[in-house]
């Protein structure tokens, strides 16, 4: 008798099983993987990307730098593991400019002007503020003659003669280093917008007040909207803003050296809460914010910067570098030749540089 025989399939060993279910995790871990950077490209496309020319620094001294070499040379010869000696390696210098000025608006002055200086290698952060009323000497750029003037109109001038925020940052970048000797690596310019709403959507600022910044704030009715006593204060965006400008508060007497050191409390106050903050809180401030954001780095550069910085953000010391100059004289000038008196601030150009390039570069002079 001759029958159909019906082979039986064979279950699927545990192997097999096994290599499925890896092969369908890899292929979701891909996918997530992608989905991920193409959202990270696009949360940083949002930001307005501005291409400043390098500039060619030679500020940096050979001594500083034969200084540097003799020492590891002569650390080697006694151990395997040398001292660390420090290097501009270690130094990144990023120019965080506040200005004022809205869309459609054709002034464009550096209300704040902060250096912010990475060591990589100490895990610091320094915050050093430049001074609006710096007499400087503005380099030639693009066919017009540079002159003495006050640094904050560098910004705006730049603006003018180099076609919007990429001159007024490649003016800026040169200003500083040919007066102060500052290495600026990047750039990032912030309205007065963004600031409010960073404020904001982190919940505030926590400040303390004297008696003379209480009154003040209380006597404006446009950006603060409600009374602060002196002492412990919570402040939301507008009054921070207010807080952060302000210089003619009883007993300022209009000096920028309370002002800049008021920014950078508020700046480091803002720091230490986006350190709590948890991923999709940073996500939402970014959507609204970045928008508002214009730089001269790449999405690559801000990559990087992210792999560098991230990982130090538990360790990270946020120090108060305070101001650029640290000495000056105040005078009067007429700087545009129209009979008006301009108050500025002199400065030593050759000791400022020197100070300045053992906060950015670890330059050490004898």
């Amino acid at each position: 008798m001759s029958g159909h025989y019906e082979r039986k399939k064979r279950p699927p060993s545990a192997g097999k099983i096994l290599l499925i279910v890896l092969a369908v995790i890899a292929v979701l871990v891909v996918a997530s993987v992608i989905a991920g950077v193409i959202y990270y490209n696009f949360m940083l496309n949002k930001i307005n990307h501005v291409e400043v020319p390098d500039i060619v620094y030679t500020q940096a001294t050979t001594e500083a730098a034969t200084i540097a070499t003799e020492t590891t040379e002569a650390t080697t010869e006694a151990t395997t593991e040398p001292p660390h000696v420090p290097s501009s390696a270690d130094y990144l210098n990023i120019l965080l400019v506040g200005q004022a000025s809205r869309e459609g608006e054709e002034e464009r002055f550096a209300d704040t002007s902060i250096l912010c200086t990475l060591n990589t290698y100490t895990k610091t952060l320094t915050m050093t503020s430049f001074l609006r009323d710096s007499f400087v000497k503005m380099p030639d750029y693009k066919g017009h003659y540079g002159g003495r003037i006050k640094l904050t109109t560098i910004y705006h001038l730049g603006s003018i003669y180099g076609d919007g925020p990429a001159g007024s940052m490649e003016l800026m970048n040169m200003t500083l280093y040919n007066n102060f000797g500052v290495e600026v690596d990047h750039n990032f310019e912030v309205s007065f917008d963004a600031f409010i709403k960073v404020v904001d959507m982190l919940g505030g600022v926590d400040v303390e007040l004297t008696e003379a910044e209480a009154d003040y704030l209380n006597k404006d009715d446009v950006w603060v909207l409600y009374d602060v006593e002196p002492g412990p204060a919570h402040l939301d965006g507008m009054a921070a803003l207010c807080y952060a400008r302000m210089r003619k508060a009883a007993g300022d007497n209009e000096s920028d050296i309370t002002r800049t050191s008021r920014q950078r409390q508020v700046i480091e106050s803002l720091l230490e809460k986006v350190r709590q903050c948890s991923l999709s809180e940073i996500q939402n401030i970014a959507n609204v914010v970045l928008p508002l954001v214009t730089t001269s780095m790449s999405n690559s550069e801000i990559t990087e910067l992210l792999m560098t910085l991230v990982p130090m953000l538990p360790q990270l010391q946020i120090i108060d570098g305070g101001t650029c100059p640290a000495n000056y004289q105040g005078d009067t000038v007429d700087i545009y030749g129209d009979g008006m008196q301009h108050s500025v601030l002199r400065f030593d150009e050759a000791q400022t540089k020197k100070e300045m390039r053992a906060i950015t570069e670890g330059e050490v002079s004898e």
